[in-house]
């Protein structure tokens, strides 16, 4: 199949969902993918965070085989080992005392959302439902997460949505406070917020939470779907604040390239499920619990938090430096290789351009570019990304001449 082909096929039979970028990918390997004509492109959108360890990792499509040739499915109502042992790897990294599998970050939030409503209903039973979630998040596009959401846009058209949702001003620890009842039950945020534009909380926004979490009993749910399992160089976002969640949330590079997500809770609020109040029948699949174990290995194995560390802060200390020639870039956001750039310019055309140069990244709204790289990249790879964002500028100053 060819491009022309693709775009006739997705047209003719594919709800239009999504404003597709007209290249059509057939293969990958490491930092890179392919297209149909054969041409290769620096890859630093990751599947939105997905491909962390690029494509085709060795150790985890070794894995997989292996474990195909085993066992592909089994129900919840039986054990598995890869389920088992990916409970014990992650609950230990996150200091969480019990998971639940699913298949994606919307279902992830969904969970978390079920068990503080139903800890609050069936064990505490003090009426407390209501949750304080933030402007500009982004929680998954069913109606549960959807109403956690906090940007108007994506929720045109589904009215009614889920009551008991309430939303504070992001890094404004005093708006949260405003919005606390003997109804709160939680506050449920990212702790960089993504979809928005890469915004991270600040520390002592962070430490304002965890306050309010003792002063007035309410659980703190972090969603890291985006943010979590080594995307800051840390294998959860929360670590570097010195403050634990109740409840957290994680998908995406969780399951290297498979569809795998998980929440995770620890202390009073994991007595709100018991069997029968929740499940999922492809959570915790032996194929994708395997994977992630090999996403795991690999990145211990090969100290890949350290190089997102450092790939990370290089990045940013280069688009810092060019700051001082290049106004365009008006903000640089992130943590590790979770990065933003406020331009001003049309990111769209940023894109276009980086597209044109072999090279993908990603446009959020009409001024900031985000790059969600693999764990792996080298130098070469994050210089290659400053040198064409310079080239763009370059490239719009003599248009405009």
């Amino acid at each position: 199949m060819n491009l022309k082909k693709a775009v006739e096929t997705d047209n003719k039979f594919v709800f239009q969902t999504y404003r597709r970028t007209p290249i059509l990918i057939t293969k990958g390997k490491g930092v890179y993918v392919y297209d149909d004509s054969g041409r290769k492109y620096l890859d630093f959108l990751g599947g939105i965070a997905v491909n962390a360890l690029g494509h085709c990792n060795a150790r985890v499509n070794s894995s997989v085989k292996a474990q195909l040739a085993k066992l592909s499915h089994v129900s919840n109502l039986y054990y598995s080992e890869p389920m088992l042992n990916l409970a014990v790897r992650l609950t230990k990294v996150a200091g969480m005392s019990k998971i639940f599998y699913c298949n994606s970050g919307a279902e992830a939030n969904e969970a978390a959302i079920k068990l503080v409503r139903r800890f609050h209903s069936e064990i505490k039973k003090d009426g407390r439902f209501e949750i304080i979630c933030f402007r500009n998040s982004f929680h998954g596009r069913t109606l549960g997460s959807l109403s956690a959401t906090g940007q108007d846009v994506y929720k045109k058209g589904f009215a009614p949505l889920m009551p008991g949702f309430k939303f504070a001003d992001f890094n404004d620890i005093a708006s949260v406070k405003k919005l606390i009842t003997g109804k709160t039950a939680a506050i449920m945020l990212e702790p960089i917020q993504g979809e928005a534009g890469v915004y991270p909380a600040t520390r002592e926004f962070m430490a304002g939470l965890d306050a309010l979490r003792k002063k007035h009993g309410l659980e703190l749910i972090f969603d890291e779907v985006q943010c979590g399992l080594g995307r800051t160089g840390r294998w959860f976002a929360y670590q570097s604040y010195n403050v634990k969640p109740d409840v957290v949330t994680m998908a995406k590079s969780i399951g290297a390239g498979l569809p795998l997500g998980a929440m995770m809770a620890r202390g009073a609020v994991t007595a709100g499920f018991e069997p029968g109040s929740h499940a999922s029948t492809f959570g915790a699949g032996p194929v994708a619990c395997t994977a992630a174990l090999a996403f795991m290995d690999e990145v211990e194995k090969k100290d890949l938090l350290a190089n997102v560390k450092r790939k990370g802060d290089y990045i940013v200390s280069q688009l810092k430096s060019l700051r001082a020639k290049y106004p365009e870039i008006v903000e640089v956001r992130g943590k590790g290789l979770m990065i933003g750039v406020e331009v001003d310019a049309d990111a769209r055309k940023a894109a276009a351009f980086f597209l044109e140069n072999g090279m993908i990244v990603n446009a959020i709204r009409q001024n900031i570019i985000r790059i969600l790289p693999p764990y792996i990249i080298d130098e070469k790879h994050a210089g290659r990304f400053v040198s064409l964002l310079k080239a763009f500028f370059d490239k719009a100053r003599e248009e405009a001449k």
